[in-house]
């Protein structure tokens, strides 16, 4: 059983096609969370609803609902893969809120992968926002790296989380 509470941080900003995009990983968590509820606790699969994909919210409105979601979060999955806006103002700010203000242990899941080794972050470091990418280049945040797949993504939200204390411990930490 996991009882830690995990924030997601993904790009859905703008999105017209959410087949090829971040949502659709996102949706497929929240599937996870409904067939597994006592293994996964995500803050915000209910009360944002990105159906709107935002266009009935001000960025302003948007910062404020995510800021009181980190605040319970116990780690953050920032989710990576080929469609990933890396440059997304959004998704960079939340990460920057998590480590930055919430001190939140990152984990950082690869979407599409099987497994995550040392090469990893070098051969996708296309995949990773911009926010990720600098922190790893100074070493300044604890984040570990992982394949988005079921077991993976269970054993490392029980690994790691701010209210027991646990980190990675660098910014390359693979899980």
């Amino acid at each position: 059983m996991n009882s830690h509470q995990t924030y997601i941080a993904f790009d859905a900003y703008g999105v017209i096609d959410p087949v090829n995009s971040n949502l659709h990983t996102f949706r497929q968590l929240e599937v996870l969370q409904r067939d597994y509820p006592q293994r996964f606790r995500f803050l915000n699969t209910q009360e944002i609803d990105f159906s709107a994909l935002y266009n009935d919210m001000v960025v302003s409105t948007l910062k404020t609902k995510f800021v009181a979601k980190l605040s319970q979060a116990d780690n953050l999955l920032v989710v990576a893969s080929p469609v990933t806006n890396v440059d997304s103002e959004i998704l960079n700010w939340q990460i920057s809120r998590a480590v930055n203000r919430f001190h939140l242990p990152v984990i950082v899941g690869y979407a599409g992968l099987d497994a995550v080794d040392e090469q990893t972050i070098e051969q996708y470091w296309t995949w990773l926002p911009a926010k990720i990418r600098k922190y790893i280049g100074r070493d300044s945040a604890r984040m570990c790296h992982i394949p988005l797949t079921k077991d993976k993504l269970e054993r490392a939200l029980s690994a790691y989380s701010l209210r027991d204390g646990l980190f990675p411990w660098s910014s390359t930490t693979i899980f």
